[in-house]
């Protein structure tokens, strides 16, 4: 394995671990992989984020974070009073220059369903140019998702696809960590 990957692994891995909201959170960006084609493209920043390299004027890179099984993310029990899921990202877009989607996707594993189609599907989407642009850090929330109380491990994976984009050398689009966690509210 290259340093590269390694490196972001690592910068992903500590952000996440420092962000508890419930104990039984899981953070989605704890393991955030380049996709191969776009490695020469993004730079990771000693805080622990990701964003296309300055001397890259216009561009698009993708970063995917595998969502992991916890009990805090399955279906509550029968006569449980819990919430939905929620999904954030904390990204940066300064403006028309920038943008950040992350898109939640269910793929369709069939473990012990095989004779369930072949599918992927979008739970949610977060789209930074539906919030307003800063120079700073801001955690957005999903703005189109469909409503779900749980996810099924046993015939699905989940992923996170991040795509940063860079419209032209004025923006700086970067994503500090994606996360799913119970609203308990």
């Amino acid at each position: 394995m290259s340093l590269r990957p390694q490196l972001l692994a690592l910068a992903f891995a500590a952000f996440a671990g420092t962000l508890v909201v419930h104990a039984d959170w899981t953070g989605v960006g704890s393991t955030g992989v380049i996709d191969e084609g776009d490695l020469g493209k993004i730079v990771l920043n000693n805080d622990g984020s990701a964003t296309i390299r300055s001397t890259i004027s216009s561009t698009s890179a993708k970063i995917r974070f595998n969502l992991v099984d916890s009990p805090g993310l399955h279906f509550p029990a029968p006569g449980a009073i819990a919430g939905g899921l929620t999904f954030t990202m904390r990204a940066l877009d300064n403006g028309s220059g920038a943008r950040v989607i992350a898109t939640l996707k269910r793929v369709s594993l069939n473990g012990f369903n095989q004779t369930l189609p072949q599918t992927t599907d979008v739970l949610a989407t977060i789209d930074s140019d539906l919030a307003p642009p800063s120079t700073a850090w801001q955690t957005i929330g999903a703005q189109h998702s469909a409503r779900f109380t749980g996810l099924d491990f046993l015939d699905h994976g989940y992923v996170v696809e991040v795509q940063l984009i860079k419209h032209d050398a004025s923006g700086t689009p970067g994503v500090m960590g994606v996360q799913l966690f119970r609203d308990e509210t």
